[in-house]
């Protein structure tokens, strides 16, 4: 599988996608709310990628639920992470919760959902209630019944933004964010190792923040973090994504290509470059055509269709859980 994760334009693929698909350096697809007009047209969507491609290929997305949830309409809505960790049967739903999210994305060929996200706090505009907690015992506490719930079902785990994003405000889809602090391996690294240790981490997604402290270079493009510290330090074996390298916050590492071969050679192992089909070209194009095996690890298992899903027992049951979180979760919002 190649090193580089793209997008495509919309409800099917046009000339350009399957010209793009076919090239040895794309192993990944993922998709946006743009993608999605209902289940059937998606599953038409992702078995056309796959026969376009004629080669393994991962197919992801970012559902983590609240605002970020890129599939809605016939689709369980879930809570946002926060709210899972605010409910007083709050670890046996983060369980049901991550089994029901990962469930319905394998029931329509859909590898990864790119989750959880492990960040600390709730102030950093990027993060929000996307944290459980502003508490690392809390989050490793949740964040494990998440996994575990997607593991139940098949789908390997994304720990996300590592070394931690929450402690700055800003939000790195539209700045490099820098944070200050010397305590960010006493504090928020603790949750990414716990889970590390506990074998529950199939894959990592840097943070395009800088922690000036450690090195100059964010840490979806440094080697210190991802090869010394990640690596080395932690020993982390899994697969470790870029974050989205047409965010702001990787405007330091230069034009698209550059983008590309830094974060390659910082030590990710797939780079994704999304929503600028210009800038992909160019990474396209700049990138050497390898292949990376272990991208293989985090292909689903063959399951069933999403119409034989919600007629399980299993599915109804947590639905109602899950929705009835949520709807608790929108009350106490409004």
């Amino acid at each position: 599988m190649g090193p580089l994760m793209l997008d495509v334009a919309g409800y099917e693929l046009d000339a350009e996608d399957r010209e793009i698909i076919q090239h040895p350096t794309v192993g990944g697809i993922i998709f946006f709310a743009r993608n999605y007009h209902d289940r059937e047209q998606l599953r038409a969507l992702t078995k056309d990628i796959r026969n376009t491609a004629k080669r393994p290929l991962l197919i992801a997305v970012d559902q983590e639920g609240g605002r970020v949830q890129r599939f809605r309409e016939e689709f369980t809505l879930l809570p946002p992470a926060k709210a899972f960790a605010q409910s007083n049967e709050g670890k046996s739903l983060a369980y049901d919760g991550g089994w029901l999210m990962a469930a319905e994305l394998l029931a329509m060929d859909i590898d990864l959902s790119l989750a959880p996200v492990l960040d600390l706090g709730f102030d950093c505009k990027a993060i929000g209630d996307r944290a459980f907690s502003d508490d690392p015992q809390q989050v490793i506490k949740y964040a494990s019944e998440f996994i575990k719930g997607m593991k139940l079902a098949g789908m390997a785990a994304t720990g996300k933004h590592f070394p931690g994003h929450g402690g700055v405000i800003a939000d790195s889809h539209h700045e490099t964010p820098v944070d200050p602090r010397d305590t960010i391996k006493q504090h928020d690294m603790v949750v990414f190792q716990s889970l590390i240790e506990a074998k529950l981490l199939d894959a990592m997604m840097p943070a395009h923040v800088i922690f000036d402290h450690y090195d100059d270079s964010p840490a979806s493009g440094s080697s210190y973090w991802l090869k010394q510290v990640l690596r080395e330090d932690m020993g982390f074996k899994g697969v470790v994504f870029s974050d989205d390298l047409n965010m702001k916050g990787a405007d330091v590492l230069g034009n698209y290509s550059e983008r590309a071969i830094a974060a390659q050679q910082a030590g990710c192992d797939m780079v994704m470059l999304c929503n600028n089909r210009e800038g992909a070209i160019e990474a396209l194009d700049g990138l050497p055509q390898t292949q990376v095996p272990l991208l293989e690890s985090l292909c689903k298992k063959p399951t069933g269709e999403y119409r034989d899903l919600i007629n399980t027992s299993k599915w109804q049951e947590t639905e109602k859980r899950i929705s009835r979180l949520r709807n608790e979760w929108l009350e106490k919002q409004a």
